[in-house]
């Protein structure tokens, strides 16, 4: 043996017994990895501990060990049961050992009979978007589905244009446990508003849905996903949480759940009271023929609503044989809002006098939202076969009473010549809608990388509107024609789609995905029906370079239709000078995404490309041949494209300091049609979601959570960029229960201000700089609540309900 040799060895030697380790990767029962798990090692005799760590987000760990001795090695993390080695008689130095996979078995812990929970990732990447899971979020508590809303990434909600975009394309639907929510926006947002947060387990942001989905919304899919256990015998969870801001705020929810081996109930209820403002001004100048041309226009509006909610949710399952389930569920939402509104109007003529209009709206609306379904499946070895049925009824009245009175430049009251100056006028909108849903779906393994589905949908919905607006006339209220309107819409969709998942190789995996969709609608008014079928195809593309890094490839044809109200003709006051209107010639719009991300570990990053035809640009500035006041309606843009850059970073300061930083920042290019002249432009647009968490001492948690738009365009309106910063603080009891507080809009900066008139000559000259603000830009409002589990806390197993939750959360779809 000669003297390299030997040397060779030593240095071997040395090495090993400096880096002698135990190692192995811990995974769940579904063989996913587990990360950020306790691994400790003690000393066998006395359970001192020795040495610690955790394990990395692919599951790995390493643990060394110093000195000889003997050991036992642990593994710890909530919602798991603690795993614990034999004996490891550690003899002679150097020392490796290798656990390979170790799979941890869910649990829950009881204490008292309550249950702890362990957290998810607050936000999840997925091949077709990404999962906020609310309830790991510190702020979760005490809140409403429309602030969640607000604070997802790439979420954009306009409530000055009751519209929401996801990564700066407006045209999203929204879903509701996988039923899309056909009303109106701003009837969605009142019903969002009146919705607890506590009731809801997950967000879905999907820009990339496939197939099986419905093809509506260009910008993609939000899927709100409601809460609910699977426990053996009775568990609960009471919430109550009140509030001020402008005004006061107050919300209790129970949700009740019992559980047996074959059938599980679950149903909640949530009431909450909100008073909240809002203000918007105006200030510019317009040549409306109306007003005998040039007029410097200075007009404000002061808005308080004051919203009582109810909300209940009913449901039944039952396992019916070994291998199938049904189920059935109940939603229903009833929202009684009273509306205050106070409006001035200060307008400077050319040729006639100053006037002061002061205009007083009262409504007293009532919104009924009722959502019934029912599924059963059946799941074999190699396939699942699936039916679900879905019947939705809404109904929104929103009767209102407007009072007018007028002064000149010196405060006294008087009667303008003008027909448009009424002293009062009283409206009545009613919007009644019912749809039908049947839907059935089909699943066959032929082998473990090879998996075809496929599915047929067919629905029926009918839309009836009434709307009609009285003058008053020598003290007495007459019809005005240019006011009355009754539409009656049937719309048709018929469906039929296949899926492809195929293994291409160990590492690369595809989808391919067709839809093929046949829509028709037909109105009271011939000249309004639309009629069309279209493919719409979706490709998805993976390949794993290792267990945690992966690059996605996706490709998707989306279409955003106009409803009833965008085509509808009739016109609705809205102030002397303007009216809303519909567009009869408005056209869906179509869109091309692909994209390509990147992924490794949690951190992930997306270069997206969209080319959409037709655009649907709301609240834009036109005139019509029936009126010589400004009509406000939605108009189609010729195109819009975007090329984005969209990152997801998870970083993990301590084990006790999370960060979740979300960007996207992109350039943008559009083609105005509607103003004077065709316009195209483009522009710089980005836009940031963070957050950050702190787990302090005594189960106390802290968080913080911005977000922020930059400028960019609504049609031909400039809008500044705007954001918020907001902050929680809770704190967790042994019996499960908490204790939040939380501050929405800390610095008060929501002030959304925009620009008419600045890109390009609009309809009548119009030139005008807007501010809204919602209540938070008036008042930080500060909301405390507390949470109490209660009842048995044993997780219920079942293996034949495995894929039911999958299929459960596509009804609708």
């Amino acid at each position: 043996m000669n003297l390299r040799f030997v040397t060779t060895l030593i240095v071997l030697s040395i090495s090993f017994s400096i880096s002698a380790q135990i190692t192995g990767r811990i995974m769940d029962e579904l063989n996913n990895p587990v990360a950020f798990a306790n691994v400790t090692l003690h000393d066998a005799k006395t359970n001192t501990l020795i040495s610690g760590g955790i394990s990395a987000d692919d599951g790995y760990f390493d643990i060394a060990v110093t000195s000889l001795g003997s050991y036992k090695l642990k593994i710890s993390l909530l919602s798991f049961q603690t795993w614990q080695s034999g004996l490891l008689e550690v003899t002679l130095l150097p020392y490796v050992h290798d656990f390979s996979n170790i799979n941890l078995h869910e649990e829950v812990t009881e204490l008292e009979g309550v249950l702890v929970q362990g957290q998810r990732r607050l936000i999840q990447r997925t091949q077709e978007g990404s999962v906020i899971n609310v309830q790991a979020s510190v702020m979760s508590r005490g809140t409403t589905v429309l602030r969640l809303l607000e604070r997802s990434p790439g979420v954009i909600l306009d409530q000055y244009n009751n519209t929401f975009s996801l990564n700066g394309k407006s045209g999203t639907l929204v879903l509701i446990n996988g039923k899309p929510q056909r009303m109106p926006t701003s009837d969605l947002i009142a019903m969002l508003n009146g919705m607890s947060a506590d009731t809801i387990e997950k967000i879905e942001l999907l820009t990339n849905p496939s197939a099986r989905y419905d093809v509506d919304g260009n910008a993609g899919i939000i899927n709100i996903v409601t809460f609910k256990n699977e426990t053996l015998g009775l568990q609960g969870n009471l919430n109550v949480s009140a509030g001020h801001g402008e005004g006061p705020k107050q919300t209790t929810s129970l949700s009740i759940n019992h559980g047996g081996e074959l059938a599980n109930f679950f149903g909640s209820y949530t009431f909450s009271y909100d008073d909240t403002y809002d203000g918007f001004n105006a200030k510019g100048t317009t040549e409306i023929p109306v007003l005998g041309g040039f007029t410097s226009v200075d007009f404000a509006s002061h808005t308080k609503q004051i919203n009582r909610n109810h909300n209940f949710n009913l449901g039944y399952e039952r396992q019916i044989t070994k291998t199938s389930n049904w189920g059935a569920n109940v939603l229903y939402n009833i929202s009684k809002p009273l509306v205050l509104t106070k409006n001035r109007g200060m307008y400077e003529f050319t040729n006639n006098p100053f006037l002061d209009a002061q205009i007083n709206l009262n409504g007293n609306g009532k919104l009924t939202n009722l959502n019934m379904s029912t599924f059963y499946e059946t799941q074999k070895d190699d396939n699942t076969f699936s039916v679900s049925a879905d019947f939705i009824k809404y109904n929104t009245r929103t009767p209102n009473h407007v009072k007018s009175s007028y002064f000149d430049e010196n405060g006294n009251s008087y009667q303008p010549e003008n027909e448009i100056y009424n002293r009062g006028n009283r409206g009545f909108n009613e919007t009644d809608i019912k749809v039908g849903v049947l839907k059935l779906d089909y699943k066959h393994q032929f082998k473990e990388d090879l998996v075809f589905e496929g599915g047929v949908k067919g629905s029926l919905s009918k839309t009836e509107n009434d709307a009609r607006i009285e003058i008053l006339q020598n003290d007495e209220f007459e019809p005005d024609d240019r006011f009355i309107s009754t539409i009656e819409n049937i719309e048709h969709i018929g469906a039929i789609y296949s899926i492809l998942d195929v293994g291409l190789s160990k590492r690369t995996k595809a989808q391919m995905g067709l839809r093929y969709e046949y829509w028709n609608q037909n109105f009271d008014n011939s000249d309004l029906n639309r009629s069309f079928g279209k493919i719409f195809p979706t490709v998805f593309l993976t390949h794993s370079f290792s267990d945690t890094t992966a690059l996605n490839v996706a490709y998707n044809k989306r279409i955003t239709r106009p409803n009833y109200s965008d085509l509808a003709s009739f016109l609705v006051y809205n102030s002397p000078t303007s009216v809303f209107s519909g567009n009869p010639q408005l056209l869906p719009a179509i869109t091309n995404n692909i994209s390509i991300t990147y992924n490794i570990h949690s951190f992930s990053v997306s270069i997206m490309a969209s080319n959409e035809k037709n655009p649907i640009a709301r609240y834009q500035v036109t005139r019509n041949a029936q009126s010589n006041v400004a009509v406000i309606a939605p108009v189609n843009l010729d195109y819009q494209r975007n090329l984005d850059v969209q990152s997801n970073i998870p970083i993990r300061l301590a084990n006790w300091w999370n960060v979740n930083l979300n960007a996207t920042a992109g350039y943008r290019t559009f083609k105005l049609l509607h103003t004077d002249e065709p316009k195209t432009h483009n522009y710089l647009h980005y836009n940031f979601n963070g957050s950050q968490t702190l787990r302090l001492p005594a189960n106390v948690s802290l968080e913080l959570s911005g977000w922020y738009t930059s400028q960019h365009f609504n049609g031909s309106t400039k809008v500044r960029g705007f954001g918020t910063l907001n902050g929680g603080l809770k704190k967790e009891f042994k019996n499960g229960s908490s204790l939040q507080f939380t501050i929405t809009d800390i610095f008060e900066s929501m002030d959304i201000r925009s620009q008419i008139g600045s890109l390009t000559r609009e309809a009548f000259g119009d030139r005008f700089n807007v501010s809204y603000s919602p209540e938070s830009g008036f008042s930080r409002i500060f909301t405390i609540g507390y949470a109490y589990p209660f009842g048995n806390n044993k997780v219920k197993r079942s293996n034949s309900r495995t894929g039911a939750a999958t299929e459960k959360s596509r009804l609708g779809q």
